[in-house]
This record gives C-alpha cells, structure tokens and sequence, in this order.
C-alpha cells in the first residue's frame, strides 16, 4: 500500500485566492524563527499580510510553481498560523468549504475523501 501525494503539493489555490494576513509578532524581527518580515507588508500596527497578497490576482510571493500542477511553500517551516491552520478539505475527514472555493477559483474540483487514501 503506497499513499497518494498530499493534493495540496498539486494545488496551491489558497495561496493565491485568500489574504494570508496574521499577528505581527509572527514574523521574524519579534519571533528569531518566524516569517521572513521581508516578505510581509504592514496592514495595521497588529496585523500583517504576505506581499502579493493585495490586487486583483493575489499570489502569495512564498508560493512557487504553478496552481494545479506542482507548488510549495518556500517558507514552509516558518510560515503563520493562519497557513498552518487552514486545513484542505477532507484532510481531518471534513470538508472546507474555503477550500473548495479556491480551489473552484481556479478551475480544479473539490477536494473529496478519496483525495487523501492510500493505494492499494
């Protein structure tokens, strides 16, 4: 039994679809580990947002590859809580439905429970 690829690693919508804005404190010049302040903007004196985020066609600049096909994290290890606790639908076994509509956004199905089981 071999376990089918994270479909997040061939997806990539949240990134480019919502704001990933979060506690300032998160980024590295208050948190030694946190993210790269570099790649932040300021959006008030307790919230900031990943650059590429604001405009028409959002994109998360930590984002690399092409939605749909083949993306990571660039700052995977260091990224905000709001990425670590945006789950993909199904993951936990229940649908996200914030995840489907990025995901719909940009022309791919919905996430299912098959999506994340093994095969055989």
């Amino acid at each position: 039994m071999t376990m089918t690829p994270n479909p997040c690693l061939t997806c990539g919508a949240c990134c480019a679809y919502y704001r990933a804005s979060f506690y300032w404190a998160e980024a590295s010049d208050a948190t030694p580990d946190g993210v790269p302040v570099e790649l932040t903007d300021k959006l008030n004196d307790f919230r900031r947002a990943m650059k590429g985020m604001s405009g028409g066609k959002p994109r998360c600049i930590a984002l690399q590859g092409t939605i749909g096909e083949r993306v990571g994290c660039t700052i995977y290890q260091r990224r905000s809580s709001v990425c670590r606790d945006f789950p993909a639908s199904y993951v936990n076994g229940e649908p996200n439905p914030r995840c489907d509509k990025a995901r719909a956004a940009w022309g791919l199905a919905a996430l299912t429970p098959e999506s994340w089981h093994s095969i055989d």
